[in-house]
């Protein structure tokens, strides 16, 4: 599961200057996100970040999304 192109905001976060941003996901790497938020990018830890999805009434822990997004899609392991 990908949540790369899905519009978010930030609810929780070890950074508290991102919370209540709002933006769209960018890029996933193994250990952050890429937000796209008032015309700049910022990198968020995906450890102590929650997120709520656009659409969604739940709120998401970014460790749901640990690891590379090629492993846990099935893909090549290294």
């Amino acid at each position: 599961m990908s949540i790369v192109g899905e519009e978010v905001t930030i609810i929780d976060s070890s950074d508290p200057t991102t919370t209540g941003k709002k933006g769209e996901v960018v890029l996933e790497t193994a250990n952050t996100l890429l937000l796209r938020t008032d015309g700049k990018t910022i990198r968020l830890p995906k450890a102590g970040t929650s997120l709520l999805r656009r659409g969604s009434s739940g709120v998401v822990g970014c460790e749901e999304f640990a690891g590379r997004l090629e492993d846990r899609l099935g893909g090549r392991k290294r």
